[in-house]
């Protein structure tokens, strides 16, 4: 089932062509490849095909294939898992945890997403907006991130009542933009609410950039007041050089923000207007936005919609089972789900056939991947694609 949306600008697609590529002996450019940092590797790859298929083939990060991190929110500790396929143990392999050695629950540092390898964490214990640290596990080397301003927004607030606010991950993404080559930390319009007895809200009006290597963040307006708010329990997903939220309300639209230029570029309506806003999230498959709608019938099956190329919504997945994995749902020829352990579901295969419909059951093809102590948190416990690298975060130091 496709369902079309009007986009208010189509992206042309670019397409590579080798007229012009510099000709060298494929040893003689892996050599020089070899020599690149690995952010530009990747922007390499865009000089035509050559270029690409020595990246692609002949440099070991692009070699390796992405690998399902599983952040348990228990005790923030973040696993690669080991094996997705049937004859899986459930073993995995740890690759960070707090460096003060806390792993007791109701930690604080949760993660805001990964890109390339390096992984983008919150502690929510600070204040005001949390505090940033990006990390490489690979390497053990941390990043510090300049504290989001926020002046002004928390005015009378007293610094002992900064936990009630306790979920800052939420108001922010880490992304890569593959043509300029630049890491980027967004946060977007949003509102905090005091707490139950207290109804004052305080309001991020709008979209905050800081490109990693710089000091400052910069702000963006995000057009009339309250327009492109964000609900912050639908999460952010950024694909490509763009980032995804929905905005608050009954009638929720996608929103999409230019990394590259920095502005928000459409508003896309959803494919299915959910029951409540708890009812539904963004999540990533195989590299495209999806949606995530479920009914409050458990009854009624869980539906996956993707956004394809020229901002149409794409019915692909059906699954009676409700607990899916979030942000990543959808890892090669297996779908992701989260009760007490992370489950794979093998498919078979992705479903890219024009109205293809994957139904999944509860049972179907069933199988623990990561065997790890998931107890009860306030934050959810989550997945994202990960690929080991060597990039040094000495080079985005801002002194």
């Amino acid at each position: 089932m496709v369902v079309g949306i009007p986009e208010e600008k189509e992206k042309e697609e670019g397409q590579m062509d080798d007229a012009g590529c510099w000709e060298f002996p494929t040893d003689v450019l892996v050599e020089i490849l070899q020599r690149l940092p690995p952010s530009s590797r990747r922007r390499s790859r865009l000089v035509c095909r050559h270029w690409r298929d020595a990246v692609d083939e002949r440099t070991t990060e692009m070699r390796s294939r992405a690998k399902v991190l599983f952040w348990n929110a228990y005790n923030s500790v973040a696993y690669v898992v080991d094996d997705l396929s049937s004859s899986s143990t459930g073993s995995c392999t740890e690759i960070w945890s707090r460096p003060d050695g806390y792993r007791r629950p109701y930690s604080g540092t949760q993660p805001v997403a990964t890109c390339n390898g390096l992984l983008c964490l919150c502690n929510n214990a600070e204040m005001p907006g949390g505090a940033l640290t990006l990390v490489n596990p690979a390497t053990g080397e941390a990043l510090p991130v300049p504290l989001l301003p926020c002046e002004g927004i928390f005015d009378g607030i007293d610094h002992w009542n900064w936990w009630v606010f306790e979920k800052w991950d939420q108001a922010y993404t880490f992304a890569y933009h593959p043509i300029s080559g630049k890491y980027k930390v967004v946060h977007v319009p949003c509102r905090f609410d005091y707490g139950h007895y207290d109804h004052r809200e305080f309001n991020f009006s709008t979209v905050q950039v800081l490109t990693l290597g710089e000091a400052s963040w910069r702000e963006v307006p995000a057009g009339p007041a309250g327009a492109a708010r964000c609900h912050r329990g639908a999460g952010i997903i950024s694909i490509d050089g763009t980032t995804y939220w929905t905005t608050e309300g009954s009638f929720p639209k996608v929103v999409s923000f230019d990394l590259e230029h920095e502005r928000i570029t459409s508003f896309t309506p959803l494919p299915v207007q959910p029951e409540t806003p708890d009812f539904y999230h963004l999540t990533e498959v195989h590299g495209r936005l999806g949606v995530v709608i479920r009914d409050r019938s458990y009854a009624v099956a869980t539906e996956v919609w993707i956004l394809e190329k020229g901002c149409w919504w794409s019915h692909r997945y059906s699954l009676s089972n409700r607990s899916l994995a979030r942000p990543l749902f959808g890892h090669g020829e297996y779908v992701l789900t989260v009760h007490q352990s992370l489950y794979g579901h093998y498919t078979g295969r992705a479903p890219w056939l024009p109205g293809e419909v994957v139904r999944v059951s509860h049972q179907d093809h069933k199988t623990v991947v990561a065997k790890v102590e998931i107890g009860y948190s306030k934050y959810p416990s989550g997945t994202f694609a990960y690929v080991e690298t060597t990039e040094p975060l000495s080079a985005y130091a801002t002194n």
